[in-house]
């Protein structure tokens, strides 16, 4: 495969996921203004719920290379002259995709493990 493919494959994975995950993050900071009354339970959902994406990119991860690559945003991103034989896709995209939803679980796990530390935090300070 050549390497501009492979670059072009992740480009507009990270664009595909980042801009899911940018979605469930003004979600989340919807509930945290909501809950900002109390510093500690504004940090507890803000938490969770970047918790609750890491699961579900967990899960998207592990099912990431059994998806038909014709279904996915990724393929539909691509011009028909980008796209790879029909043959390499799924294993192509898959393992893209695959490691794209790993990578920004991780970030959401970063993310809620502060979080919860400062919530921890917050909850401890007032003994």
């Amino acid at each position: 495969m050549p390497p501009d493919l492979i670059r072009r494959l992740r480009l507009c994975a990270e664009i595909s996921t980042a801009r899911a995950c940018g979605f469930s993050g003004l979600a989340t900071l919807c509930l945290m203004v909501g809950l900002s009354s109390s510093v500690a339970t504004t940090l507890k959902a803000g938490g969770y719920s970047a918790l609750l994406v890491a699961c579900v990119l967990l899960m998207m991860a592990q099912r990431a290379r059994s998806r038909p690559f014709k279904r996915t945003e990724l393929w539909l991103m691509l011009d028909d002259s980008e796209r790879p034989p029909e043959a390499l896709a799924q294993q192509l995209l898959g393992e893209v995709r695959r490691a794209t939803f790993l990578r920004f679980a991780a970030y959401h796990a970063l993310a809620a493990a502060v979080m919860l530390a400062g919530a921890f935090l917050a909850t401890a300070s007032r003994f």
